[in-house]
This record gives C-alpha cells, sequence and structure tokens, in this order.
C-alpha cells in the first residue's frame, strides 16, 4: 500500500500548530493572572487558534510544494517524450535550487549521451536511431506530410576501401556526407545508415517530386571530390520511396527504396529508380533546387 505524506505532512502541521497554541496559554497565564473558571477555555481558544494556523500553514506549503512539484514532472513528461533539452527553471542557494541544478546538470549530461546515440561518430550525421526517434516524436508525419526516402550508396565502394585503405574509405564518406549535408534544404535530412548506405529523406510539394530530388542528389556528384588531395570521382545509385504513396510505415519505406536502389544499381554510372516506377531507369540531368 502507497503511503500518502501529504497526510503525514497535515498532522505534522496540526501538531505542530496545537503545540504552539498550547505553549502560547501557558505562557499568557504566566505572565497575565488568569481566572480558574477562565483557565479552560484559554487553553481550549488557543488550541482552537493553534489548529487553524496549522492547517492555513498546511494548505499555503502545500501549494507552494504542489506547484515545485509540477513544474518537475513537466520536465520528466518532456523527458519521456524524448525532448532531452528540458530544464528546471528554479534557480537559488536553498534546498530547491540545488535540487534544480543537480537535475539540470544530468539532463545536461542525458542530452549530451542521446546526442551521441542519435548521430554517426565518423561523419557527424544522423544515424537510423534519430531516424526512429524523429518518426516517434512525429507521429502521424507519414500519413500526413508527402514525403521522399531515396536511400543511396557509393558504386564500387569496396573497390576504394581495397585499393587504397579504410581511412582513405572514411575520409571519402566524410567529404559526401559534407557536400551533401551543405546542399539540405531546411525541411531535409540525411542519415548514415551503415556502411555506405545514405537515406536522405525530404519532404515534397507539387513542385517538388522525389524524381526531382533524385536528379538534384546526383548532380552533386558530377564534380570530383577531393580526398587527401587527390580528386577521385565516385558514382551513385538511388532508390526512391514516397509516403503516404508508397506506404506509411518506416521500415518498409525504408526497405522499398533499397530496392528501388538495387534496381538503379543495375545501370552502370549515375542512376536512380523509383519504387514501382516501370520502364527505364533515369540518368540524371541537371535541374534547379526545388
Amino acid at each position: 500500500m502507497r503511503k500518502n505524506y501529504s497526510v503525514y505532512m497535515f498532522g505534522a502541521f496540526l501538531g505542530t500548530g496545537s503545540l504552539i497554541g498550547l505553549a502560547f496559554a501557558s505562557i499568557v497565564r504566566f505572565l497575565i493572572a488568569v481566572p480558574e473558571n477562565e483557565v479552560l477555555s484559554l487553553y481550549l481558544l488557543a488550541l482552537g487558534a493553534g489548529l487553524v494556523s496549522g492547517a492555513a500553514s498546511f494548505l499555503i506549503n502545500y501549494s507552494f510544494i504542489r506547484s515545485i512539484i509540477g513544474h518537475f514532472r513537466e520536465v520528466l513528461a518532456r523527458i519521456h517524450e524524448e525532448d532531452y533539452r528540458a530544464r528546471v527553471n528554479f534557480s537559488g542557494g536553498d534546498m530547491i535550487g540545488l535540487l534544480a541544478d543537480d537535475v539540470n546538470c544530468a539532463l545536461e549530461h542525458l542530452e549530451e549521451k542521446n546526442d551521441e546515440v542519435l548521430h554517426d561518430e565518423l561523419t557527424g550525421l544522423p544515424n537510423r536511431q534519430f531516424l526512429k526517434q524523429y518518426h516517434r516524436k512525429n507521429s502521424g508525419w507519414l500519413a500526413q506530410q508527402k514525403t521522399a526516402f531515396l536511400f543511396f550508396d557509393l558504386d564500387k565502394f569496396k573497390e576504394i576501401n581495397d585499393q587504397y585503405g579504410h581511412l582513405y574509405g572514411d575520409k571519402v564518406l566524410i567529404e559526401v556526407a559534407g557536400r551533401i549535408r551543405a546542399a539540405l534544404a531546411e525541411d531535409e535530412f540525411l542519415v548514415r545508415l551503415s556502411g555506405d548506405e545514405f537515406l536522405l529523406v525530404a519532404k515534397l510539394s507539387e513542385d517538388c517530386k522525389g524524381k526531382d530530388l533524385a536528379e538534384q542528389l546526383m548532380a552533386l556528384f558530377f564534380e570530383p571530390f577531393n580526398i587527401n588531395g587527390t580528386l577521385q570521382q565516385l558514382h551513385t545509385s538511388i532508390g526512391v520511396s514516397n509516403a503516404p504513396t508508397d506506404g506509411e510505415n518506416l521500415a518498409d519505406l525504408i526497405r522499398k527504396a533499397d530496392f528501388a536502389m538495387y534496381k538503379a544499381k543495375k545501370q552502370e554510372g549515375l542512376s536512380y529508380y523509383l519504387f514501382q516506377q516501370q520502364g527505364e531507369v533515369h540518368v540524371a540531368e541537371m535541374v534547379e533546387r526545388c
């Protein structure tokens, strides 16, 4: 059975008020001669005043404490919703201020750890866990907003690693991530899934389709990449799925974009494929950003 600490606190305030009231009556008797027939009335009056004072003090303190606890619970609710930027807005040198400082320090540490978990260590890009958390925090996102998923990797990346070494391959991934990230619009984000596999997530409009985004992405590979002072021409294959047209399940949309990418990979050089698209794979043409 859970304890009700408010009841204990109420009893403590009433008890304290009663003792103060009775002590006050005793002091009055000591300082002033009170007729014997009025002594009982004096103590009863003092006891009543003490009880009222204790109850009033309890209500004031209870309201204050409830307000403080309510604020802490609001912060915890935001943390439960994965908003790790939440902070307690109390400061001071008393116990409440010190508690708030301790909680905020713990939240800052939690935010840092969460940021590490959500981002790829090599490229600094968001990772799969970030995408899952973003999906959880934006429930209904795929049903309400037309969104393109562009799954792509680097053609013959294994050969680059075998020829130049993995450190060189890591530098390639960093440069690719940097160039694409610099070209992203405000409502787009790039995710590194694993190895040389990336996922570009972008909102769509009537003027901007998945096909347009694929062509814009491929245009970023037209210029060679400067890898340790050496120009390296890279090629990519892109698969595109669209929400809600191709579904509203995040895992299915990624899987469909992955499937489309392997369709595109059958073509040499820069190419993309739209999921469920029939016909030939399109080769990139330079287009303006949506």
